[in-house]
């Protein structure tokens, strides 16, 4: 049965979307939430980019990545956030988040660094630790760098 952008919408188009359903959707839904992704409803675009994490694979994780290159800042935070969801987070975005101009954006992406214990990233992570201009993100990449430790 092809799933349908009105399936999908009915799905994530509230207040509390209905996750566990959309990942029941599948990969038929991922066409669907790239549109919605790509479309002028950042709000929306949100939840499509964490319903997307919830499906997972190659397909998803490339829109993660759209997601991520999105200029409203809630979008990329979606997108950090979706990204502890995923047991295969690509480094280089993961990376690319990190050196995000929302401080959100990096507090939720040393989160999914520390989640996924991501050792690759522990230079990158210890700068942040003590040159970011947020005092919340340096408190985030502190402890993100000690859960990377051995």
């Amino acid at each position: 049965m092809a799933v349908t952008m009105q399936q999908v919408l009915a799905v994530i188009d509230k207040d509390e979307p209905d996750y566990e359903r959309v990942a029941k959707l599948g990969k038929d839904a991922l066409p669907h939430l790239r549109k919605i992704i790509e479309a002028d409803d950042p709000m929306l675009a949100s939840k499509a980019t964490y319903a997307a994490s919830l499906i997972g694979g190659a397909d998803a994780m490339e829109l993660l990545d759209h997601a991520a290159n999105r200029k409203e800042p809630e979008v990329r935070v979606a997108a950090a956030h979706a990204l502890g969801n995923t047991s295969d987070a690509p480094p280089q975005l993961l990376e690319k988040l990190l050196g995000d101009n929302d401080a959100g954006v990096r507090k939720l992406a040393l989160r999914t660094v520390a989640q996924h214990r991501v050792h690759g990233l522990q230079s990158k992570v210890a700068t942040i630790a003590k040159r970011d201009p947020e005092e919340f993100v340096r408190a985030a990449a502190a402890d993100t760098n000690r859960k990377l430790k051995p």
